[in-house]
């Protein structure tokens, strides 16, 4: 192959950046753009190398892709009870586990729908008022982001939602960005690239009280405001477009993370009465928007869905799938993964199936482990951003003749 450029959607961040350009050569590939350390390093960990799994093992043992397919069937056919794990798929490989769950009364679950359900979970109770990545750019003109590691998890969240030449051009001024939480030095420096900053280091866990406080707040109360507070307050107040951003995992070590979610939200819609404004999420970087999308469409559930016969019920608790391996109320577990570079965790009591990508990492060896290829790096596929209203396409940069997770499934079923 002789060395090409091109511009490829990253499907590694719910924010699904196109713009991101790689050169190849010999199905090497490297990230160009300037400033992405971060997002360099995600991409780049995909890269083949001399240790990747390039060939399906049967208990460690290499094998044919038809044995190891043969394999699985019977493992999955002699099953009492199978739960199939989500750890980050195109849309095409949600669809592929939901007639997998279908054919063997699955269980599904998604690695990272504990945070899901933290937003999900005041959507049942009482809604809230979302926007969009392209509503944010164009017309926010304070943006209060609450966490840590926000953007850790998303490196470009803040470029993202500033005013470039890409915007439509409604706002003119200068954005100010309030930042809530622990964040760190780096994150002030990143935020001033798009407007003034005003840091209110705090554990997260007084989010709620913060948010209580300012809504408290007017002219004629004698309510009493610190000094940073009082300044926050002025920026709200003042606000035309107010927008609230954060990723629910940045809460999981709160004492109580729904809790401090259901306060953005009521502060939102407090602010809404005389002004615009609205929340904005950060989903998860493991496909998690594409999941709840898909299985929504197809099962009217977002995850932890089980089928039974020609339907599928919904069980936040009993078809949780951390709960299931730890209590051993499965006897196999089938793990799809294509996004993540994080270790995979196996229960070695139960059967283990893993259709992972070349560079999976695994906690203990599986029963059965098939490679598939990347999406947006070894086939096409689709994935929704984190605004759950644009689905982009993935593009083929590489071919290394890895079958995809469909490929597999329909072998199967």
């Amino acid at each position: 192959m002789t060395k090409t450029s091109c511009k490829i959607v990253c499907p590694f961040c719910s924010l699904l950046c196109d713009d991101v350009t790689v050169s190849l050569d010999n199905n090497r590939f490297e990230v160009k753009n300037k400033n992405l350390s971060l997002c360099k390093k995600k991409i780049e960990f995909f890269n083949l190398d001399e240790n990747n799994r390039l060939t399906p093992t049967i208990n460690n043992k290499t094998s044919s892709l038809r044995e190891t397919i043969s394999t699985t069937e019977k493992i999955l056919k002699k099953s009492g009870d199978i739960t199939i794990i989500n750890h980050g798929v195109d849309m095409a490989g949600v669809r592929s586990m939901l007639r997998l769950a279908s054919r063997y009364d699955c269980t599904i679950d998604h690695v990272n729908s504990k945070y899901l359900y933290n937003n999900i979970g005041l959507v049942q109770r009482t809604g809230y008022m979302a926007t969009s990545l392209t509503e944010v750019k164009n017309r926010a003109d304070v943006i209060i982001i609450f966490g840590n590691d926000i953007f850790k998890k998303s490196p470009r969240l803040v470029e993202r939602i500033s005013s470039g030449k890409s915007s439509l051009g409604f706002f003119k001024g200068k954005r100010k960005i309030i930042l809530v939480g622990d964040f760190d030095a780096n994150a002030t420096k990143a935020a001033r690239k798009i407007g003034s900053v005003v840091n209110l280091k705090t554990d997260i866990d007084m989010i709620p009280k913060i948010l209580s406080q300012l809504m408290q707040r007017n002219d004629n109360s004698t309510f009493k405001l610190s000094k940073s507070l009082r300044e926050i307050h002025n920026i709200v107040t003042k606000s035309t477009y107010l927008v609230a951003s954060w990723s629910a995992s940045d809460f999981n070590k709160s004492s109580n993370s729904e809790r401090i979610i259901n306060s953005i939200s009521d502060f939102i819609v407090e602010r809404n009465i005389n002004y615009r404004a609205a929340c904005f999420p950060i989903a998860g970087n493991l496909g998690d928007s594409t999941s709840s999308q898909v299985c929504t469409w197809m099962t009217g559930f977002p995850s932890r869905i089980k089928s039974y016969g020609n339907t599928f019920k919904h069980d936040r608790y009993l078809c949780d799938s951390e709960l299931i391996q730890n209590n051993k109320t499965t006897d196999t577990v089938v793990h799809f993964s294509t996004l993540s570079d994080q270790k995979i965790k196996l229960n070695k009591s139960l059967k283990n199936i893993v259709l992972g990508h070349p560079k999976s990492k695994l906690s203990c060896l599986p029963d059965i482990f098939i490679p598939v290829g990347v999406p947006g790096i070894d086939y096409e596929g689709i994935m929704f951003r984190t605004d759950n209203v644009v689905s982009l396409p993935l593009k083929k940069i590489r071919d290394v003749a890895l079958p995809t997770i469909d490929d597999i499934v329909r072998e199967i079923t």
